[in-house]
């Protein structure tokens, strides 16, 4: 059994620490091998830290001395941990107990990059792990649809970054979380494609289930207009710094003036004002495009065929 290494980043989560550590306790003891929890806390202004030290000693704790943001606090967990699978869980996800042992075993395929279980919303049951990409278009639609009564692996568009496990040795390859694009959102999506592109798969266990409340942190602390604008920004920068074959990218820019126009005339301007925060990041996402794509060794229309 491969050993196991949880990060949980954290900010001004004590109370949810204190309800979800437990059964993560739980199924961590089921599985016959070693493991470590490292909770990252992004100057929180509670007392999780002093919690933590306290009720749950054996638990690895790392304190940012200012806000970082999720992919920076995530990251600085990933590069700590010492195991060879990174299980990446938000403070507000409940596992189920046999939610490694059901996961785990994926791993023996070598081309493997991540394993995300069946993630829930405990009031809806709405499904968010298998999201469908929108025909004819390098986007992604913010749908899911269920999981499939059978034990199959289902190929995954992306691996979500608050409730997944990672082979470490190619998250480190990575890079771990891209911070282009800080503070949050499409982090995840940018990281699952950039293993597509290597040649690794991010797939499904349907067996496997976690439990998370939509949107309950970042909700909390930000203003929805703010959310919906960075998340437009953020799909932009994953276009610019990811799709390389030359028909999807003549098909963004022949819909990005109509799309861009429509956006406006619906009183939305999302976006628009996100292309604008992304141009904002132009010379960095540059760099970055071109530090990648030498390692790309599969086209964008062979991802987008095996995922849709």
């Amino acid at each position: 059994m491969f050993s196991v290494s949880v990060v949980i980043p954290t900010f001004n989560g004590r109370d949810l620490l204190l309800k979800n550590l437990p059964p993560l306790f739980e199924a961590l003891e089921r599985i016959d091998t070693t493991w470590e929890i490292i909770v990252v806390d992004d100057a929180s202004s509670d007392d999780s830290v002093r919690m933590l030290q306290d009720l749950f000693p054996t638990v690895v704790v790392m304190r940012n001395h200012r806000n970082l943001g999720f992919a920076e606090t995530i990251n600085r967990g990933i590069f700590a941990a010492k195991h060879e699978i990174v299980f990446a869980l938000n403070n507000d996800v409940v596992v189920e107990p046999d939610v490694l042992q059901r996961i785990l075993p994926r791993f023996r395929d070598e081309s493997i990059f991540a394993v995300t279980p069946n993630v829930l919303d405990p009031t809806t049951k709405h499904q968010q792990a298998i999201y469908k990409l929108r025909p004819g278009f390098c986007w992604f639609r913010d749908t899911c649809l269920p999981a499939p009564p059978n034990g199959d692996e289902i190929p995954l568009f992306f691996a979500s970054g608050g409730s997944s496990c990672y082979d470490r040795k190619k998250l480190w390859e990575l890079g771990g979380f891209s911070l282009l694009y800080a503070p949050f959102y499409v982090e995840d999506v940018d990281l699952s494609y950039h293993a597509w592109k290597r040649g690794w798969k991010c797939v499904m266990e349907p067996a496997a289930t976690v439990w998370h409340p939509v949107n309950s942190t970042i909700r909390k602390y930000h203003r929805q207009r703010k959310i919906k604008f960075l998340i437009a920004r953020n799909k932009h920068i994953f276009m610019w710094v990811n799709i390389t074959d030359p028909v999807l990218i003549f098909r963004y820019f022949l819909f990005l003036l109509p799309s861009l126009v429509w956006d406006v005339l619906s009183f939305r301007k999302y976006k628009l004002v996100g292309m604008f925060m992304a141009l904002e990041r132009l010379a960095t996402i540059v760099r970055e495009r071109r530090r990648r794509r030498p390692t790309f060794s599969r086209r964008d229309g062979t991802i987008i065929a095996s995922v849709r």
